[in-house]
């Protein structure tokens, strides 16, 4: 009798890590669920004063704690390689949309930018994506704070068309059609003086000394302009050449992602794709593994009633069941253990997946400067470049008295 008990409960116990590791696989993060989401598209250009330009900045890896990239099914350099490639593909979903004019890239706190886009990875696993967006303008508004999530399915990996239409599709349009929605609303002077924010903003960013009383931070985070030079006044020009400058940058930074975006679209569809099935194989496992424990605990449970009832000639009955019942459970665990093998394929496939650090190559006044390192480390150096360049020809005063 102590025997069956005694399996009764490794039985038990067997059922209830099964069923713990079902509940807990299942966790998806929070934010709304993006549906089905056709991209709007501007019916006209704007004029060229009214453009605004639009940076995407390299997205937050979020946490890239082991533990959690594993509950995800993915690992620190699949997630070190989708920071730069889904801004680039959303810097292609805006450019489609005709809403704005230069859409870029950019290193993180970078700027000099009329809006700009950053997100977190909240979770991304080739099943589903979720991105914590915020979309906030130079002047310090926010236009967009909102996590937007997605699920997909097979289906959704037949008809990708590179640098056009991903899995995911779904929630770059309607973090498209959200930022347009914004712009619509938007009067031309609130259009004018944005651009001169951003203008005079990166200015004040680069040389404080020289442009810093031109912008002012409300308590509330707000950038205002204090006073604007005249058209034609040399500082004026002063400011449109730091930014034109830092714009050549910005434009050889993305030309060096195009390479590298179309280069990993193929292999990174692939691994989304298998990471996809093998999820569905997990689950369909963990399913089986399930259904096993619990015929055989109602087998080892009905051994245990026979038992306690003192049924006559039922020992040989109950010794079947409780026989019986241990295996159908070790099965189950056995089916259980099979996802941990998916798992570790996973970890392999991605584990041999990663991105090398790219030179950056800027063609500025008849000279070539060569950027390296990762993209904060390359415009730490552009930002320190062009501050020299300027105090060694003159192109900022020394002081604000000039």
């Amino acid at each position: 009798m102590e025997r069956v008990r005694s399996v009764s409960r490794r039985a038990f116990l067997s059922f209830g890590m099964l069923l713990l590791g079902v509940l807990t696989g299942c966790a998806t993060p929070g934010g709304s669920t993006v549906g089905p989401t056709t991209m709007q598209v501007a019916q006209q250009p704007y004029d060229p004063g009214q453009v605004l330009n639009v940076g995407v900045e390299v997205f937050d890896p979020g946490n890239t704690d082991e533990e959690a990239l594993e509950e995800q099914h993915t690992s620190v350099e699949i997630r070190q390689a989708e920071v730069e490639f889904m801004p680039y593909h959303l810097k292609n979903t805006l450019e489609q949309s005709g809403f704005w004019g230069e859409v870029r890239v950019i290193p993180q706190d970078a700027g000099g930018m009329d809006v700009i886009v950053s997100a977190e990875v909240v979770s991304s696993n080739g099943e589903e994506l979720a991105l914590d967006v915020r979309v906030v303008d130079a002047q310090g508004y926010t236009w967009i704070d909102r996590v937007y999530r997605d699920r997909v399915d097979k289906e959704n990996y037949e008809e990708l068309r590179i640098g056009k239409t991903g899995p995911f599709q779904n929630i770059y349009n309607a973090i498209a059609n959200d930022m347009a929605a914004v712009r619509r609303r938007m009067e031309p002077l609130d259009v004018t003086r944005l651009r001169r924010t951003t203008e005079l903003l990166f200015a004040a960013e680069l040389v404080p000394e020289a442009y810093g009383e031109y912008v002012r931070t409300t308590e509330s985070g707000k950038r205002q302009v204090v006073r604007l030079p005249a058209e034609d006044d040399p500082l004026w020009v002063r400011v449109n050449r730091i930014e034109s400058r830092n714009q050549v940058y910005y434009d050889a930074l993305n030309t060096s992602y195009e390479p590298y975006y179309r280069q990993l679209w193929q292999p990174y569809s692939d691994w989304r794709r298998y990471n996809l099935v093998e999820q569905l194989s997990i689950r369909e496992a963990r399913r089986e593994g399930i259904k096993q424990a619990a015929a055989g605990i109602v087998m080892i449970a009905a051994a245990i009633l026979l038992e306690v009832n003192d049924v006559d000639d039922a020992s040989t009955i109950r010794d079947v069941l409780v026989l019986g019942g241990s295996q159908v459970i070790i099965n189950g665990v056995n089916i259980s253990q099979r996802a941990d093998i998916h798992r570790e394929t996973l970890k392999e496939l991605a584990d041999s997946f990663g991105s090398e650090a790219r030179t950056v190559r800027v063609e500025l006044e008849g000279q070539t400067v060569e950027l390296t390192g990762s993209v904060q480390e390359q415009m730490a150096q552009w930002r320190e470049l062009l501050r020299r360049m300027h105090a060694e020809r003159n192109d900022f005063p020394e002081d604000d008295g000039e």
